[in-house]
């Protein structure tokens, strides 16, 4: 990497930590720390925390897995799109008014109303192991991208993991949900930003007209057609995105800490279902490039073959970063990469954080607001360095879509079942849903270690939670505490 290029890391790296503590506002307590007391109720607020869910979904597994998928199984991963008006209804008009109902302070108190603190326990730890093993994943993909695209020797490995994880963790500590929601929205604007000038490079740079590339790409490559396969053993189907990818993300949206924490700093239904409107429009946005650059680098190699390209799909991007893009350009991809990572892994440290004192301290309520901020920050800091050290484990679990659709499968599947039980008006005993969280989870990690594609490991976890929860309680002589809010 030139000496221009790490200038402009170097650069963005310092100046997103000096937004976030600048725009850290007011911490007098957890709630401003974690909730900020529903300050981003108005159309600016909701616009960042769409903006920030976006950048949150989309991370630097993103980043290089999806066109990496496109690259290797063309356009079908667009599918994944089909559900999102799906999301949007249920959302809108099912979900967020029972949700915001119950004036929680923490995003999964409905749990507990409902089911008491051991569920709540369960679900959280679930949460607790999933963004662990996630942000460890998160950080390991930008270093596998810098790596290849500066093609430095494995000694800079953990050097680069300690840099992008301590540097993420040092302004989630001092920022708060506050600075976190607006270095995301920046970071997102970023990613748009790199991601439209590696697509008109690439085009620019490949000699044929739109009709011919058109033309190439649907009569000289497999890029754009569909698979409409039935198997559930192949990795990418237009059924597995359109089902089990919707699956997925709605688990994301009802079920993960880090969407409901911004469902409760909007305020209201009406401003957080517009930030959640935003959010889809972003991802829509975001998704479309991510397969665009796919299908532009794949034709770019597909008229210039090259002897060195990497085997392996996740390295084929990063190393279309380091051979082709012209001095500075390299430093801003690599510096996106770098904002898709590190607003997800903000994302997730604050969540986390907030989980742990939430529902794994029992004195919380009893100590001054002072003193359980300061809480707080430590348990942040701790929860940073942690998965900055784990993040060296992952290298060998395969690409980088298997990883995060399996970890996703395992502990947010079960969450999203735990969800629809709190929510919906389903005679749920709070024994049948714990035994059902470990049985749903228990049946993700099958799906996940079998020959059955990842993407649906969500959907079959979520939906035997769901299944087992009902069917435990008929057993046990039906349900009890029926939902208020049903």
């Amino acid at each position: 990497m030139s000496i221009t290029d790490s200038i402009i890391v170097i650069v963005y790296l310092s100046g997103i930590v000096a937004v976030g503590i600048r725009f850290r506002g007011r911490q007098d307590d957890i709630n401003d720390y974690f909730t900020a007391q529903s300050g981003f109720g108005g159309w600016l607020g909701t616009l960042l925390v769409g903006l920030s869910l976006g950048a949150t979904v989309f991370s630097a597994l993103s980043f290089v897995a999806y066109p990496s998928i496109v690259i290797t199984h063309g356009a079908t991963v667009l599918m994944s799109m089909v559900g999102f008006p799906v999301a949007y209804v249920v959302l809108r008009y099912w979900f967020l008014p029972r949700y915001l109902a119950t004036k929680s302070s923490s995003p999964y108190d409905i749990i507990e109303r409902r089911f008491g603190t051991p569920t709540r326990l369960v679900a959280s730890g679930l949460f607790v192991l999933l963004r662990l093993c996630w942000m460890s994943a998160l950080i390991y993909a930008p270093v596998l991208v810098v790596m290849a695209s500066c093609q430095l020797d494995d000694r800079w490995f953990w050097p680069l993991v300690l840099t992008i994880g301590l540097v993420s963790t040092a302004y989630t500590v001092v920022g708060g949900i506050r600075g976190v929601i607006i270095t995301d929205a920046i970071q997102f604007l970023l990613i748009i930003a790199v991601l439209a000038g590696t697509i008109l490079y690439v085009m620019l740079k490949v000699p044929l007209t739109m009709d011919e590339v058109g033309h190439y790409l649907t009569q000289e490559t497999d890029l754009l057609q569909l698979n409409w396969s039935l198997s559930p053993m192949v990795t990418i189907t237009v059924w597995g995105m359109a089902i089990g990818a919707t699956l997925q993300n709605m688990s994301t949206f009802t079920a993960d800490q880090m969407s409901l924490q911004r469902y409760l700093a909007a305020g209201g239904v009406k401003s957080a279902s517009r930030a959640f409107g935003a959010s889809m429009l972003s991802m829509v946005m975001v998704l479309t490039m991510l397969a665009a650059v796919g299908l532009t680098v794949g034709t770019w190699y597909s008229l210039h073959p090259d002897a060195g390209l990497p085997a392996d799909a996740d390295k084929v991007f990063p190393y279309f970063v380091a051979t082709q893009l012209p001095v500075g350009f390299m430093g801003v991809v690599i510096a996106a990469i770098l904002a898709a990572t590190m607003s997800s892994i903000t994302s997730g440290i604050n969540a986390l954080s907030g989980s742990l004192l939430s529902d794994f301290y029992p004195f919380s309520k009893r100590v001054q607001p002072r003193t359980l901020l300061r809480y707080a920050r430590l348990t942040s800091a701790v929860i940073g360095v942690l998965a900055t050290m784990v993040a060296g484990l992952i290298e060998d679990m395969g690409t980088l879509f298997d990883i995060m659709n399996a970890f996703y499968g395992i502990f947010l599947g079960p969450l999203l079942g735990c969800m629809v039980c709190a929510v919906a008006p389903l005679a749920v005993r709070p024994g049948a849903l714990i035994a059902s969280l470990f049985i749903g989870s228990l049946a993700g990690f099958a799906v996940a270690y079998s020959d059955v594609a990842n993407l649906w490991v969500s959907a079959v976890s979520a939906v035997v939670t769901v299944a087992m929860a009902l069917g435990l309680t008929a057993l046990a002589g039906g349900g009890r505490n029926r939902s208020a809010a049903g």
